[in-house]
């Protein structure tokens, strides 16, 4: 994979009220993974914002899209909402395997969505850093998979499809 670009959505990050972990750790990991370019994004809790920066990475054909934080049950927490109005056909199975086999008892709480918006990949992650992290590195395998299938134009998608 070459590029991946990640959103992470804190209020209290992007007010500066606290340092952002989630960012350098997820970023450290991508590159660990020999992901050659990876561009990021900070900002708040606004599904407008969040959907304008989605839309344009979708369009400056980003292959892997991850968001950070938003998933959960708070007022604000909108994440998977604004990934909805950009992603044109849900990747459920994603999402499922990271629920299942997270170590987090609140695992099954997070209403994460994965998603194909063009030939870009979104997947929601979960705001705590250790927890994005762990989400990341379950579904990576399916996500080179998925990645590498939008990117063959007019080839089938293999066995599972």
């Amino acid at each position: 994979m070459d590029r991946v670009h990640l959103v992470t959505l804190s209020d209290r990050a992007s007010k500066g009220e606290y340092q952002d972990q989630s960012t350098p750790l997820l970023t450290s990991w991508l590159k660990g993974q020999g992901v050659a370019g990876v561009t990021a994004s900070l900002m708040p809790d606004d599904p407008a914002v969040l959907e304008v920066d989605l839309r344009r990475a979708v369009a400056e054909q980003v292959p892997l899209i991850l968001t950070c934080g938003g998933t959960g049950f708070g007022p604000r927490d909108t994440t998977p909402e604004a990934t909805r109005r950009v992603i044109e056909r849900e990747a459920p199975g994603i999402c499922e395997l990271i629920r299942a086999k997270g170590g987090h008892p609140l695992a099954f709480a997070s209403r994460a969505v994965c998603g194909i918006a063009s030939r870009s990949v979104i997947l929601n992650l979960s705001g705590r850093p250790a927890a994005a992290l762990e989400q990341i590195q379950l579904a990576w395998p399916l996500l080179l998979h998925a990645v590498s299938v939008l990117r063959k134009e007019g080839e089938a998608g293999g066995p599972c499809t």
